[in-house]
């Protein structure tokens, strides 16, 4: 019985075989009778083996340009406008770039591509690059010295960098709304002195991930496309560890119950696009704002080890940063026009 089914399975697997050969043979036959009929002036026969042909077989990509191209002139040639623009419509569906041959094709076909013009309405893809932290402080504290003395505290920018993703979609002519996601490490230093004769380093770092909604205007769509942004920044905080060094002592600290855990931002840029097929590439420069302080509101003296080994505490401060970009968006979705 088990040789019997074995037996059948092979025959059916020669079967199957044999018939994806034969509707390859057949399409290929339909294909070069479709070319005949058309080069013996039989337009309407070639009309019928080119549908045949493209609705029945498994062509490839370049097959059905080729067979929707000998289709448009077809139509031409019996002087069905509507037909052959509906097939070039077709062509441009399976290749939003496709452009005809101006030396190759048949004028009239390069002349019935010449009215369309496809335009991307929907695009995604990846970024990466740099910030820089800028502290905004709004009051100092000090555990050893008056509060709001001056001249023994600074706040340095470090540099972090961001991964991030987004999309873009256009809502009207030049406009479009670009929705991101970012995973993202800002750095500062806190440099503290005459802290019992000596000076406090501390430093922090902080990980977030954003989700930025924007607009996006581009200024010019050619090759080179200059653009502005603005939009809103949602910041979800993850991770904050500092450094704090004093003369021959260093503890590391996870601060993330200190910190502030979600903020909304505001931003705005500046950038430049450039158009390479069916590709985006582009470099941009944005500023981010933030509104509420970084420090947790009544956590001021919860950090123990900082507090009684260093004498260092927080002060009210809010940490916006700059960032420089760099990404290639991937045209998804096109328009014709």
């Amino acid at each position: 019985m088990k040789t019997r089914l074995n037996i059948f399975f092979l025959l059916l697997s020669i079967l199957t075989v044999n018939l994806a050969v034969a509707q390859t043979d057949s399409c290929i036959v339909k294909l070069k009778n479709a070319d005949q009929a058309f080069e013996q002036g039989n337009f309407d026969v070639s009309v019928k083996l080119l549908k045949e042909s493209l609705s029945k077989c498994n062509l490839t990509k370049l097959e059905k340009i080729q067979a929707n191209k000998l289709l448009i002139l077809s139509f031409l040639k019996i002087d069905n406008l509507e037909e052959a623009e509906k097939t070039a419509n077709t062509i441009m569906k399976i290749d939003p770039n496709f452009k005809a041959d101006k030396f190759k094709d048949d004028p009239k076909l390069s002349a019935i591509f010449e009215k369309f013009r496809p335009t991307p309405f929907f695009r995604a893809g990846f970024n990466a690059g740099i910030n820089r932290t800028m502290v905004d402080v709004i009051n100092t504290y000090s555990i050893v010295h008056a509060d709001d003395k001056e001249g023994l505290s600074q706040y340095n920018s470090k540099t972090g960098f961001q991964l991030g993703a987004s999309a873009e979609y256009r809502t009207f002519k030049n406009l479009w709304v670009n929705l991101g996601v970012q995973f993202r490490q800002s750095q500062y230093q806190h440099l503290l002195d005459s802290i019992e004769g000596s000076t406090v380093d501390f430093s922090e770092r902080l990980t977030y991930f954003d989700i930025p909604l924007s607009l996006k205007y581009y200024i010019i769509e050619k090759k080179f496309s200059p653009y502005v942004q603005a939009g809103a920044n949602f910041s979800f905080l993850t991770n904050a560890l500092s450094t704090t060094i004093r003369e021959e002592s260093q503890d590391l600290v996870n601060r993330t119950d200190y910190r502030n855990a979600n903020m909304l931002g505001f931003f705005g840029g500046a950038g430049l696009a450039y158009k390479l097929k069916g590709l985006q590439l582009y470099v941009d420069f944005k500023y981010f704002n933030f509104s509420e302080n970084l420090n947790k509101e009544g956590t001021r003296y919860a950090d123990l080890t900082n507090v009684f080994k260093y004498y260092y505490i927080d002060d009210d401060f809010r940490l916006n940063n700059w960032q420089i970009n760099a990404g290639v968006n991937f045209n998804i979705a096109y328009k014709n026009k």
